[in-house]
């Protein structure tokens, strides 16, 4: 006979093997409402607008250095050149939002992606996406000043432990 904690143990066990596993937002992330909702997320934040802005004034600095360099012909065939190359990549930035969507619906549920572009409709959110660029220039910043540094305390490390 077995004991009643051993058979109350195993029917536990069996309970918890027989069932279901918990939903995640790893559950069917091609699921249409979830691609959805992280598409209008990227929107929402602004990501197709940024790619568009960065593009432009590239194109604007190419033309600009030509044009300083002295020659406004080769500035004109710069553009266009660049302009040929911006065409090209509208259709790679499509496909980086189609994967950044498909990155967003593997970690977060449809509710969920909601509930965070809800956030970005805020004030709050709308001030947190405007100041992101800046914050990001700054961000690295203070990341290129630590790096440098880390790289002269491994130098005087290093020179340190070269000494007999």
């Amino acid at each position: 006979m077995i004991a009643p904690r051993l058979f109350t143990a195993l029917a536990i066990a069996v309970l918890f093997a027989l069932a279901p596993p918990p939903a995640s937002a790893q559950d069917n992330p091609q699921d249409p409402e979830r691609m959805e909702a992280a598409k209008e997320l990227i929107e929402v934040t602004g990501a197709k607008k940024q790619i568009e802005m960065m593009l432009d004034v590239m194109k604007q600095g190419v033309g600009a250095g030509a044009r300083e360099a002295g020659s406004p012909k080769l500035a004109a065939e710069a553009e266009q050149e660049f302009a040929a190359f911006t065409a090209k990549f509208a259709g790679y930035r499509d496909q980086m939002v189609e994967e950044f969507a498909s990155l967003y619906a593997e970690r977060f549920t449809a509710q969920e992606l909601k509930d965070i572009t809800a956030f970005y409709r805020t004030g709050a959110g709308a001030k947190f996406i405007s100041a992101m660029p800046e914050l990001m220039q700054e961000g690295a910043q203070i990341g290129q000043k630590y790096g440098l540094m880390a790289v002269r305390e491994l130098k005087a490390l290093q020179k340190g432990k070269a000494k007999p």
